[in-house]
């Protein structure tokens, strides 16, 4: 193909498009914090977007103030979820998405107000069935100051776009943060994303994304402002408890690898989540600790042999300490490589 004939591809696509990015925003009693989370939204310097609403059955003036604000910005749009939780509200969403571009956003957080600007410079060097993050950080403007863990977390993330090694680690955390990333619309639609989710629906899709060829690229800049409160669904929904984080990403891991000769290395919470999961599944493997003595009998008819003894072609690493060279000086004598046949959980 010309470079005459690839303008004139990316003229016609851009045509079919009224916009350029399109942000979903599903929200539930969120009243506290949606004004001055669309107020972000329309202080971006990038302006060629609409917001896409979608009220999540509130029971509290998040819709009545949504419409206060879509009666002063024809760029807003408010839609009613037709069945309850996030997953149908972002179907919904994306079915009205009338932008080249789609992003996310939480009803609690802000956008900073070059992000939108950001991404699509990004992502318009990008080839298809790209992602883009960037930066996060968290805030809170309440009595509950940001724990330790998110703090942890926040630089977790932010490594992640630093190293450029998402998938690499995939199965420790979601290595991206469900409102901080954009994507092309045509992309999402034809890799059937949104129509398949589960829950945890954000973790999820970075699944979906790596199975589908997806790559993610990364701005070293903070793109989310991630608001802590009391109120927050992660903090609240079963769905996001640790299992449940567990289930979905051992899933994805009995789903796209070849199954023999697995190890698990920790015996601790992780480590029995682990082994209790593929028990169920009937996935045989080795499971090993650094301290096997002082596991005496069997856990689920598994014995626990030493770290010493340790042997697979995939390794599961239930473990994570601060000062990590020693482990991983061990394991790569072992044969190991994070990313490739290892992988922090």
């Amino acid at each position: 193909m010309t470079d005459k004939e690839v303008s004139l591809l990316l003229i016609n696509v851009r045509s079919i498009y009224k916009m350029v990015v399109s942000i979903l925003l599903p929200f539930h009693n969120a009243a506290p914090w949606i004004t001055e989370t669309v107020l972000s939204i329309q202080n971006q310097s990038f302006e060629d977007w609409e917001l896409i609403a979608i009220n999540d059955f509130s029971t509290d003036d998040s819709f009545k103030i949504l419409q206060g604000l879509a009666e002063n910005d024809s760029r807003i749009q408010l839609h009613q979820n037709a069945q309850k939780g996030i997953i149908p509200a972002l179907q919904l969403a994306l079915s009205k998405v009338t932008g080249r571009f789609i992003t996310r956003m939480d009803a609690d957080d802000l956008m900073p107000e070059n992000r939108l600007q950001l991404m699509v410079n990004r992502m318009e060097s990008l080839p298809e069935k790209s992602i883009v993050t960037g930066k996060v950080k968290y805030f809170s403007d309440s009595s509950l100051n940001v724990s330790d863990g998110y703090l942890s977390y926040e630089a977790w993330l932010n490594e992640r776009v630093e190293n450029t090694d998402y998938y690499n680690h995939i199965y420790r955390e979601c290595v991206v943060a469900s409102p901080n990333w954009l994507a092309r619309t045509e992309d999402i639609r034809a890799s059937n994303i949104f129509s398949e989710l589960n829950y945890p629906e954000d973790y999820d899709m970075t699944f979906r994304w790596m199975k589908n060829g997806f790559t993610i690229h990364g701005i070293d800049g903070v793109t989310l402002l991630w608001r802590e409160h009391p109120a927050r669904t992660s903090r609240n929904s079963d769905v996001y408890d640790q299992e449940s984080f567990f289930n979905l990403k051992l899933s994805w891991f009995c789903d796209l690898h070849e199954l023999n000769s697995v190890a698990v290395l920790g015996a601790g919470v992780k480590g029995k989540l682990t082994a209790k999961f593929l028990v169920n599944r009937q996935v045989d493997f080795n499971w090993h600790d650094l301290d096997s003595a002082k596991y005496g009998a069997p856990i689920y008819g598994k014995t626990i042999q030493d770290y010493t003894a340790l042997k697979g072609n995939k390794l599961l690493i239930a473990i994570y300490p601060k000062n990590k060279k020693p482990l991983l000086d061990y394991l790569t004598e072992k044969g190991f490589e994070i990313g490739k046949n290892a992988w922090f959980l």
